[in-house]
C-alpha cells in the first residue's frame, strides 16, 4: 500500500507516488484524512464518498453521483470548476444576466434544468460567493443529482456538488508543475506534503504532517482578445494524529484574481451577429476590471471511540469579496422600431456600463456522529448530525453616472478596447446598498440497515429551521438624495427533508435501487433577497422571494442499478428518475397583470448511464451521458406579445442529451495517449422555446511521455477540429427586451463562445 499524492490539476496522474505509508492499519479506520490509495485498483474510479454522511461504497450508494477524479482533472488540465463539470452531463454552464446587483459571475450552471447557483458546496459547506473556483487544491469534484436536501439542507431542487479539498496525509510526497496555454497563459503550481516527526511513530505528534498547495496563474484566453484570467493561491494545512484515533486538521486558503471580465460578443437569437470576429472583445482595458479575493479557514478534529462509533465536529469560516467593472451587451436588430432618440437605433450594437460589488461571508460548524451496532440480525449504519450557519451578503456599486457613457456601435460592429468609455471615473455610490442574512440550524438523521446479505434498507430525515432577512437602498435620486429603503423583510419556518431507499445486491459487487427524496426550497434562499410585493389589482404574490410564498418542494423518484466490474475496476452505473418542482410562481396572461398562479410545477422525466475506471490494465475510461425530457407545468400560460403558450414547452438552457467520455491508454515506452468527446444538444435560452443554442460535439485529445518516473511532459489539444458553438449564454440568450415574437421590440443579447483550437503543454514532476 502507497499513498497517492493529490498533485494539483495538471501533474501527471501515472507517476505520482509517495513514501510508503508506516502504518498498516487498513485505510477506513483512520478516515478520510488519510490519502491513501492501492496500486490495483482504478485510478479513476473512487470507491467511497467523502462525506461522513455516506457510510457505504458507491456501489451501495442508492443514488445517482459522479465523481470526478484527481486523475480526470489532472490529465484534461481542467484548472476550474467549471471545466471540471464537463464531465458531468445534465449541468449547463450560464453566462448570467449581469449589472447591478443582479450580476453573476464564476461557476454559473444549471443542473438538470434548475439553477444550481446555491448549490455548490467544499467540504460539505454552502459556498457563496461570485468567483470562478480553482482546482489546485482539489482532491475530487462530487455531483449529487436528484433533490438531495436531506444531505446538505434548503434549496437543492436538483442536487449540488461538492468539492473536496486536499489535506495532509501520511508519508513525504512533493509534486508541482508548470505549463504554459494558448492565449500566452502561464501556469505554476506546487503541492508539498511533509511529515512532521513530532513524536514516536503511532503516537498523536508522530502522526502529524504539514501540506502545502500553490498556484500563479497569469495571461489571457484562448480565442479572446485582451481578456485576462491572473490568479494567485496558497493553501497550507497541518495535520495531528493520523493513523491515531484521535485527528485533527487545520486548513487555511487564500486566493487573490484580477482579471479583465469577459462577457462575450453580441448576439441574436442565440446565434452571434453575422460578420463580426469571435475573438473581439467588447469591454474596455483601461475600464473593466473584476478583482476577487477568497479566504477560508477550516478546522476539524475526529475521534474514533472504537471501530463503531465515531465523532467528527468542523468549524468552516469563508469570505469572498468580488470587486467589478464590466461592460455589457445588447443589439437593436434592424426591424427594431424605436419610439424615442435613446432606445436604440436600428442595427446597431449598444455596449452598456455596470458594476457589482459583492461581498459573501460565511460561518458553519457541522457535528457529525456514526455508529455501528446490530439489533437482532438486522446490521445499522446510524448517521445523526447537527448544522448550523450563518450567511451574510452585502451588494453595492458605484455610481453609474460614473462608469462612463454608454456608446453604440453601427455595423460592423468593431469595438475599439483601448480607448477609455467617455466620462469614466468610478465612484462609490454612496446610497445602494443591498444586505441578506440566513441563519439556519439543521438535525438530521440517517440510517442503513443491512436486513440480510442481500436487501438493504437507507433513509433519513433533516429538519432545517431557518431565518432570513433582507433590506435594501437604492441608488441616489438625480437631486442627490438617498435613495428609497425597500424593507427589511424576514421569513423564518421549520422545514423537512428526506430520502428512503431499498436497494437489492444480485452479487457481493453490484446493486439495483429503488429511491425517494424530497427538498424543500424557502423564500430567499436562491439569492439572498426577499420583499412583499403583490399585484395592486388582485392582491396576488408576484415572486417566490415573497415572504409570504410557499416554499416550493421538489420530489425524486429513481431506479437504478450499479456494477463493479471486471474484479472491481469498472464502476458501471444507470438510472431512470423523475423529479418534480412544485409551488412556482408564474403570471397567467403578460396583458393580464393581476392574474398570477402559485400551482406550477417543472417535470423531468430522465435517464443516465456511466462508467469509470478501467477496463485493461493500461486503459482507462470515464463516460457519462443523460437524457432529460424537462417541462414546465403551468397550465393557460402564455408570454408574449401576441401571446403565445408556454404551458408543457421545455426548461431553459437543459438539452435532451448530453454526454462526455473520456479515455487514456497507456503505450510502451513511457507514453500515454487519450482523448475525448463533450456533446451537448440544443437548449432553449426562454421559456418561448423561441430562441435556442445550437447542439456542438467538441473533440479533446492528450498525449504524455514519462521521462522517468518522476517528470513527465503532456500535451492537451482542445477543441481539435476547431469547432465554433456556444459554450453558454446571457440576456435570453440572445434576445434581451422586447415581446417574444415580435420583431418590432426584440432586441438581442450576448453569448460566450467555446475556446477554439488551442494546446496546454506541461512539465510535471513528483517524488
Amino acid at each position: 500500500m502507497t499513498s497517492l499524492l493529490a498533485l494539483t490539476q495538471i501533474p501527471a496522474a501515472h507517476a505520482v507516488e509517495s513514501a510508503p505509508v508506516k502504518d498498516e492499519k487498513k485505510p477506513e479506520e483512520f478516515s478520510d484524512l488519510v490519502v491513501q490509495a492501492d496500486r490495483d485498483k482504478s485510478l479513476y474510479k473512487p470507491e467511497k464518498i467523502a462525506s461522513p454522511k455516506y457510510t457505504k461504497p458507491l456501489v451501495d450508494v442508492a443514488q445517482t453521483v459522479t465523481v470526478v477524479p484527481k486523475e480526470v482533472i489532472q490529465e484534461q488540465g481542467a484548472t476550474t470548476l467549471s471545466e471540471v463539470l464537463r464531465n458531468v452531463p445534465g449541468i449547463t454552464m450560464q453566462a448570467g444576466e449581469n449589472g447591478g446587483a443582479h450580476s453573476t459571475a464564476g461557476d454559473m450552471f444549471t443542473l438538470r434544468g434548475f439553477d444550481a447557483a446555491n448549490s455548490i458546496f467544499t467540504d460539505g459547506v454552502r459556498d457563496d460567493g461570485l468567483i470562478s473556483r480553482d482546482t489546485f487544491n482539489l482532491e475530487s469534484v462530487e455531483a449529487f443529482l436528484g433533490p438531495a436536501g436531506s444531505d446538505v439542507g434548503r434549496g437543492t431542487a436538483a442536487g449540488y456538488v461538492n468539492m473536496q479539498t486536499k489535506v495532509p496525509m501520511i508519508g513525504n510526497a512533493y509534486a508541482g508543475s508548470t505549463a504554459f496555454s494558448s492565449g500566452d497563459r502561464m501556469r505554476n503550481t506546487i503541492d508539498l506534503n511533509q511529515n512532521l516527526g513530532l513524536g514516536k511513530e503511532g503516537d498523536w505528534l508522530g502522526g502529524s504532517a504539514f501540506r502545502l498547495n500553490g498556484l500563479y496563474q497569469f495571461g489571457g484566453v484562448a480565442g479572446r482578445d485582451e481578456v485576462e484570467r491572473n490568479t494567485w493561491a496558497i493553501a497550507p494545512s497541518l495535520a495531528f494524529g493520523l493513523g491515531t484515533p484521535t485527528r485533527v486538521i487545520f486548513q487555511y486558503q487564500h486566493v487573490e484574481q484580477n482579471n479583465i471580465p469577459d462577457y462575450g460578443i453580441p448576439a441574436y437569437r442565440g446565434r452571434p451577429l453575422p460578420g463580426i470576429d469571435h475573438e473581439w472583445f467588447y469591454g474596455y482595458v483601461n475600464g473593466d476590471f473584476e478583482d476577487t479575493t477568497q479566504d477560508s479557514f477550516t478546522f476539524r478534529i475526529e475521534h474514533d471511540f472504537n471501530e463503531n462509533l465515531k465523532l467528527r465536529n468542523q468549524t468552516r469560516i469563508n469570505s469572498t469579496k468580488r470587486d467589478d467593472v464590466n461592460s455589457g451587451l445588447q443589439y437593436f436588430p434592424s426591424t427594431y422600431v424605436h419610439t424615442t432618440p435613446t432606445s436604440g437605433f436600428p442595427n446597431t450594437v449598444r455596449v452598456l456600463r455596470q458594476s457589482d460589488i459583492r461581498e459573501n461571508e460565511i460561518f458553519s460548524n457541522m457535528t457529525t456522529l456514526n455508529a455501528a451496532f446490530d439489533t437482532g440480525s438486522f446490521k445499522h449504519a446510524l448517521v445523526g448530525g447537527l448544522e448550523f450557519t450563518s450567511e451574510k451578503q452585502d451588494g453595492y456599486q458605484y455610481l453609474p453616472s460614473s462608469l462612463g457613457a454608454v456608446i453604440d456601435l453601427p455595423a460592423p460592429y468593431v469595438p475599439n478596447p483601448y480607448i477609455n468609455p467617455p466620462g469614466y471615473a468610478p465612484r462609490l455610490d454612496p446610497s445602494f446598498h443591498t444586505r441578506g442574512t440566513v441563519e439556519n440550524v439543521g438535525l438530521y438523521v440517517f440510517d442503513t440497515v443491512d436486513i440480510t446479505d442481500r436487501w438493504m434498507l437507507s433513509g433519513g430525515i433533516r429538519m432545517d429551521s431557518y431565518d432570513t432577512d433582507y433590506i435594501s437602498r437604492a441608488t441616489v435620486t438625480s437631486g442627490g438624495a438617498l435613495g428609497a429603503v425597500t424593507g427589511p423583510f424576514s421569513a423564518s419556518d421549520e422545514v423537512f427533508s428526506g430520502k428512503a431507499a431499498l436497494s437489492y445486491k444480485p452479487t457481493a459487487d453490484s446493486s439495483v435501487y429503488l429511491a425517494y427524496g424530497r427538498t424543500v426550497t424557502p423564500p430567499g434562499t436562491a439569492n439572498f433577497s426577499l420583499n412583499n410585493t403583490t399585484n395592486a389589482g388582485s392582491g396576488a404574490i408576484t415572486s417566490n422571494a415573497n415572504i409570504n410564498s410557499d416554499p416550493q418542494e421538489s420530489t425524486n423518484i429513481e431506479l437504478g442499478g450499479k456494477w463493479d466490474a471486471l474484479d472491481a475496476k469498472l464502476s458501471l452505473t444507470g438510472a431512470l428518475f423523475y423529479t418534480r418542482n412544485e409551488n412556482t410562481i408564474y403570471q397567467n396572461d403578460p396583458t393580464d397583470p393581476t392574474s398570477y398562479s402559485q400551482d406550477g410545477a417543472q417535470d423531468v422525466y430522465g435517464a443516465t448511464i456511466g462508467a469509470a475506471g478501467s477496463i485493461t490494465e493500461n486503459w482507462n475510461v470515464f463516460a457519462n451521458a443523460t437524457y432529460l425530457d424537462a417541462t414546465l407545468d403551468q397550465p393557460g400560460a402564455t408570454t408574449g406579445t401576441p401571446a403565445i403558450p408556454i404551458d408543457g414547452n421545455r426548461l431553459t438552457r437543459t438539452p435532451k442529451f448530453s454526454g462526455t467520455v473520456w479515455s487514456t491508454y497507456k503505450l510502451p515506452k513511457g507514453f500515454t495517449v487519450g482523448g475525448g468527446i463533450r456533446y451537448q444538444g440544443r437548449t432553449y435560452t426562454s421559456t418561448s422555446n423561441l430562441i435556442d443554442t445550437a447542439a456542438y460535439a467538441v473533440l479533446d485529445g492528450m498525449v504524455q511521455y514519462d521521462v522517468n518516473e518522476n517528470i513527465n511532459v503532456r500535451l492537451n489539444v482542445y477543441n481539435l477540429l476547431d469547432r465554433e458553438y456556444v459554450a453558454s449564454s446571457g440576456g435570453g440568450g440572445g434576445q434581451g427586451g422586447g415581446a417574444v415574437g415580435n420583431p418590432a421590440t426584440a432586441t438581442g443579447g450576448r453569448v460566450n463562445m467555446g475556446q477554439p483550437i488551442s494546446f496546454m503543454l506541461s512539465t510535471n514532476f513528483s517524488f
